[in-house]
Order: C-alpha cells, then structure tokens, then sequence
C-alpha cells in the first residue's frame, strides 16, 4: 500500500513538472518574441529620426547642420546603408533578415556603423544633398 502511494505521488509530481516546462518554454518563447518587436522598433524610431532631421537640414539649406545626441542602434542591426533617399537598416530576426528603411525628400549620403549603442549622428545640408555621419 505504501508503494502505491509513493508511486501516486511520483506521478502527480511528474505531470507538475511537465506542466511548469511547457509553461517555462511558452514564456521564453513570448520573451524573445517581445525582444525581437523592440529591436525591431527602435530600428524603425532611429531610421526616421535620421530622416526626419534630414529632412529639416535639407529645408534650410546649406550650411544648415544638426548633431543627434541619441540615436539607438538596437542589437541584431547587420547593416546600415544611407543612399539615395533611403536610410536602410538590415536587422536579425528569427525568420532571417528582415529591412527597416525610412524615405526622405533629400538625397542622403553619408555612414554610421552598425554596432550597438547610442550614437552621435551628425546631419548637415549640403549643395545637392544631406550628409549625414556619425561622430
């Protein structure tokens, strides 16, 4: 009789544990998912923060120049190109790679790296164009 109980016991405490990893999974499962979304959304906040100061430059004209004392550049960022009109940031995803971009009405030239942080953007008008680089 004493076994038996044992044994209840066992398999009442194996179907607890079981249920606490599945619920264990589940939440590491909504947590990257959630770190993902906020990556991704800070890449879109600094695409169009760059943009829209650009943006501003580009309509006062030359000599016009503005310095962004905090753009965040979020983890997972594999690349930034400024070209055209087109501020373009490749970002790491579960699902592979995916593109954040902002459109501004100047041309755009100019680099900033892609590692993670803040950065010191610097926006200047130009003649034909608004460069911008990182300080």
């Amino acid at each position: 009789m004493k076994s038996q109980a044992a044994f209840e016991y066992l398999m009442i405490f194996s179907i607890v544990i079981a249920l606490v990893l599945v619920l264990v999974a589940y939440a590491l499962q909504i947590t990257e998912r959630n770190k993902e979304e906020i990556r991704i959304s800070n890449a879109i906040a600094a695409s169009h923060e760059i943009v829209d100061t650009a943006n501003i430059v580009n309509t006062q004209g030359k000599p016009t120049s503005l310095t962004l004392t905090s753009v965040y550049i979020p983890e997972g960022v594999e690349s930034i190109t400024i070209n055209g009109k087109t501020v373009l940031m490749k970002v790491r995803v579960a699902g592979g790679i995916t593109d954040i971009f902002a459109t501004s009405k100047a041309d755009l030239q100019g680099s900033i790296s892609n590692t993670q942080g803040i950065k010191r953007v610097k926006i200047k008008a130009e003649d034909n164009y608004v460069n911008i680089t990182e300080v």
